[in-house]
């Protein structure tokens, strides 16, 4: 018996005891039971909002984990465990046997950052564990982690924030005090056990607060989990969404980033945000009575009503004033092409400029002198840098040719940094000294030549540039992103013009 996996032990123990079950042995515990303990308290306040995620696959069942985040019904996870966009939940702590699986659909991923939103297809309510904030975590402190090991349905652990910061990819501590713009991932290292199919759980502290998404450990080293910490969701929930893209449905207002709350940094001229009133500035309080907490809270409103497509209620704050108002959202259009191009002119490839020097940051380009230049059919790394491999910089310039209107997302993978710039607007931030990682932007983009600038240095160690893209639009990138082929790159054959 000492050698049988713990399953059949258990299994064993409860046929000494046929049809007993822990509920109808036991009462309630006292509320003033010392088993009561902060930790069991924050168990049993969020464990009916942890998720048990399946997704199946032809190899297989794809198992993970997920948290409630909002009452309708949104869960948060990681984007590696979603193979596909539709999958089942199980909701809570029951025995399956006491549970109906709840069907989901991922409604938002920002593959870059392993993250994704889900929706269960019920409309709820559900109830939600409240994001936190990962800014203020402390070594040391207490946290749970809910996780659905290898599939069997959620467990819980506890243990303390062994580091509230640690580099992504970093070779060891001592190498990286010799880079000082380090645009490197952080994650949040805890010792609390973590196995195959807790990927997406929630990390937990003791305020009952999501502070961290639990994302991988190491399989060599004892009691070493990572999660990514929460503020990448309050700070990227535009992009994991992208509601008016994935619903062809346009506000024409934006909230500021580094906000907690949800502020209106921008309102476009002639758009239905400012016919309806809305102004910079104003902070946005409910949506058709439903309490905004945070920016979050307002795109995932978004990515519900706007793929209803009807007007909708928004109540806010205007210095110190309440405000309600009506917005009425109208079709997206597609980010127009470059008017003037003479596709007469145009050269097969893109346009480099090749420079030597030591860079922590993409130069401004316009005060240096180029080494040499020339024309590649793709993103070549190798071909442009020839024999040298740190040090160095280029900038590449010319149109991305697209095929027809769609959406489309197009992604740069470097080490070190990169910038990418479509129509003259900075569409990709990848800057910085960092190990090869991708980082991608979804866009709606017109039919035709759009122009196209790429910017990017080495420092030293290993090195990357490639320039990806996937669109339902391109038949080959369907399954994954794929280069972006030469008959989507041209240039002029004249000077680019800056």
């Amino acid at each position: 018996m000492a050698n049988f996996p713990l399953v059949y032990f258990s299994v064993g123990v409860l046929a000494l005891f046929p049809g007993v079950m822990p509920s109808v042995c036991f009462g309630q515990v006292a509320a003033d039971s010392p088993r009561l303990s902060p930790l069991v308290k924050v168990i049993r306040n969020m464990e009916s909002s942890a998720v048990a995620l399946f997704v199946p696959t032809k190899g297989g069942l794809v198992s993970g984990t997920g948290t409630l985040i909002h009452p309708s019904g949104f869960v948060l996870t990681n984007n590696h465990v979603l193979p596909t966009n539709e999958g089942l939940a199980l909701i809570g702590t029951d025995l399956p046997e006491h549970q109906k699986p709840e069907p989901f659909r991922v409604v938002g991923r920002l593959p870059e950052k392993d993250l994704a939103i889900v929706k269960l297809r019920s409309h709820g309510p559900f109830p939600a564990v409240p994001l936190g904030r990962s800014h203020d975590v402390m070594n040391g402190e207490t946290v749970v982690v809910a996780g659905n090991p290898g599939g069997r349905g959620l467990v819980f652990t506890s243990g303390i924030i062994s580091a509230k910061s640690v580099l992504s990819g970093a070779p060891n501590a001592l190498v990286m005090t010799n880079y000082r713009d380090s645009r490197r991932d952080t994650y949040i290292q805890f010792d609390a056990a973590s196995n195959g199919g807790n990927s997406g759980g929630g990390l937990i502290n003791m305020d009952g607060q999501l502070i961290g998404v639990v994302w991988g450990g190491i399989r060599q080293e004892q009691n070493v989990g990572y999660a990514i910490p929460v503020d990448v969701v309050h700070q990227l929930i535009d992009e994991i969404l992208e509601p008016e893209i994935r619903s062809g449905k346009w506000l024409g207002l934006q909230l500021k980033q580094d906000e907690f709350s949800a502020v209106v940094s921008h309102v476009v001229a002639d758009s239905p945000a400012m016919e309806a009133g809305i102004l910079s500035g104003d902070q946005l309080l409910a949506v058709n009575g439903q309490t905004l907490r945070h920016r979050v809270d307002w795109f995932l409103e978004l990515s519900r009503l706007l793929a209803a497509g009807r007007p909708f209620g928004i109540s806010l704050k205007r210095n110190e004033q309440a405000i309600d108002l009506t917005i009425r959202p109208i079709a997206l259009k597609p980010e127009a092409a470059s008017v003037d191009v003479n596709e007469s002119e145009l050269k097969p490839g893109l346009k480099f400029d090749f420079y030597h020097g030591h860079y922590s940051l993409v130069p401004n380009f316009d005060n240096v002198k180029p080494e040499r230049s020339g024309v590649v059919a793709t993103v070549d790394l190798n071909t442009m840098r020839q024999d040298r491999k740190d040090e160095l910089a280029i900038r590449l310039q010319g149109y991305l040719k697209v095929p027809q209107d769609a959406v489309y997302r197009l992604i740069i993978q470097s080490d070190d940094g990169s910038k990418v710039s479509l129509n003259g607007r900075l569409v990709i931030d990848h800057d910085g000294n960092h190990h090869s990682l991708p980082r991608g932007k979804m866009l709606y983009l017109a039919k035709g030549l759009h122009a196209l600038q790429i910017e990017y240095f080495e420092g030293n160690g290993a090195e990357d540039l490639q320039l990806l893209i996937e669109s339902p639009a391109i038949r080959e990138s369907l399954e994954k992103p794929i280069t972006v082929p030469a008959d989507m790159l041209w240039h002029r054959e004249q000077a680019f013009e800056k």
